[in-house]
């Protein structure tokens, strides 16, 4: 999943927010299922978020932290020092 856009979106309601979030273990198996069968496009990951209900910032910040969390990273550092160059 490199190169990998995702997401992450808050809509502020009359009674609290709405979070959406990238759903990685919806995208791990559609790449793992799409993997298997050979000449098969990659799925688009797009659409593949979870959504949540939040009353309070704290809330909000949580769920995000969380998402974030969850990505894979292990690219970053070797992208980011080759990128920094």
């Amino acid at each position: 999943m490199n190169g990998m856009r995702c997401r992450v979106s808050v809509e502020s309601l009359e009674n609290g927010f709405e979070v959406e979030v990238p759903d990685m273990e919806r995208m791990k198996k559609e790449m793992a299922a799409a993997k298997k069968k050979p000449g098969s496009p990659e799925p688009y990951i797009g659409d593949m978020t979870k959504k949540y209900a939040a009353k309070s910032v704290k809330e909000v910040i949580k769920l995000v932290t969380s998402a974030l969390q969850g990505m894979p990273e292990n690219d970053y550092d070797a992208a980011f020092e080759e990128a920094s160059k």
